[in-house]
């Protein structure tokens, strides 16, 4: 059943608004410069470009930040993490409040997929083509260059700490973490908190039931905020918790000791999305950030850990050719909002609100 969903999520994102819409301007070419010459365009322009980048750590954007910096020393910009939920209603209120006039960031990077089709047909989003357009696969990049997949994030890879548990031990389903022996060991992720770890939830209860989620808690789970707060948890030492393993948390995370692929179960991808608003007053400095995200130089590091990518290229394992993952049935979920909300509350229902320090104390600005 579960494979059959995902099957149709798969056509039906193809013809659904997200890359079809009609924007109404000129079709644009692609972009013939370089790195350097952008930059150069870029240094004529004053300010400072402001970049609103999803996430929910400091290690969110620790590698951006750096690298950005060291190959354009003299280009000023902020790059603020916060959740995607809050970049985009933050940008919303801010398109509100100025009548049209400015979005409260020149280039914003999301989760939240279902965003810029919208933003595309209100004609906010300004549309640039990166010079390596070509080689982005088309499922992941909208027709007239408003906005484009970045990178494949993933959640439901299964992360551990081979300090505390022998690799060979550790399960690749889900199901097998409801044994006595993981009983307080697992650090998850709300699904009430995050929209890609509450489609990953969506899927395990479509396989296992609710029956699942009931024994799950029964394991006495430690349920935190942030997607990467699992992670860090895990990977200290024996002698300060007893965390060890979990399936619901972000592998893009420094701490993060070993990680396995599921494989029996589904897991979520999907392609982090990024478009420059058409409000910037810095559109060479906004398209130079776009540029070497998509670059040969960015894109190497961006796909490193799992060998996903929007980018062919990079796209070293196939994300779209995977049997138990599909970006693009998580592009389909998130379009449908009332069933996003339907799902959400029904894990509340369980869970509470979430609890905890925002793992957003540690926000990351330049």
């Amino acid at each position: 059943m579960v494979c059959a969903i995902l099957a149709g999520c798969y056509l039906l994102s193809l013809v659904t608004s997200s890359f079809c819409l009609s924007y109404g301007h000129e079709t644009i070419g692609i972009e013939s410069r370089s790195l350097d010459a952008i930059y150069q365009a870029a240094l004529k322009e004053k300010g400072t470009l402001k970049i609103s980048w999803g996430g929910d750590g400091k290690s969110a954007s620790t590698g951006i930040i750096t690298a950005f910096t060291k190959r354009f020393p003299d280009v000023k910009f902020n790059l603020t993490v916060d959740l995607s939920k809050y970049h985009d209603s933050r940008a919303d209120r801010t398109f509100d409040t100025s009548n049209g006039k400015d979005d409260g960031a020149d280039v914003i990077v999301l989760q939240t997929v279902h965003d810029f089709p919208r933003w595309k047909e209100a004609n906010r989003l300004l549309p640039y083509k990166v010079a390596t357009w070509n080689d982005i696969q088309s499922p992941f990049k909208d027709e007239d260059g408003a906005f484009t997949g970045c990178f494949i994030y993933e959640f439901g890879i299964i992360v551990f700490n081979d300090n505390k548990v022998a690799k060979d031990i550790v399960p690749t389903s889900y199901h097998a973490f409801l044994k006595p022996e993981w009983r307080n060991k697992l650090a998850l992720t709300y699904p009430n908190d995050d929209d890609a770890i509450l489609c990953l939830f969506t899927l395990i209860v479509k396989r296992h039931g609710w029956t699942f989620i009931n024994s799950l808690v029964s394991q006495n789970v430690t349920w935190l905020r942030g997607s990467g707060t699992p992670s860090e948890l895990i990977a200290k030492p024996p002698s300060q918790n007893e965390l060890t393993v979990s399936f619901a948390a972000s592998t893009r995370v420094a701490a993060v000791v070993s990680s396995k692929l599921p494989t029996e179960d589904h897991y979520v991808t999907w392609p982090q999305t990024g478009a420059i608003f058409s409000s910037t007053k810095m559109p060479e400095t906004a398209k130079l950030f776009m540029s070497y995200i998509m670059s040969d130089e960015w894109q190497a590091t961006a796909s490193a850990s799992s060998g996903y990518a929007t980018r062919k290229q990079f796209d070293k394992n196939g994300v779209l050719n995977q049997t138990l993952t599909n970006p693009l049935g998580f592009v389909t979920f998130m379009q449908d909002r009332t069933n996003v909300e339907r799902w959400r509350f029904q894990f509340e229902t369980t869970l509470g609100t979430p609890q905890g320090i925002s793992p957003l104390l540690d926000n990351n600005i330049v």
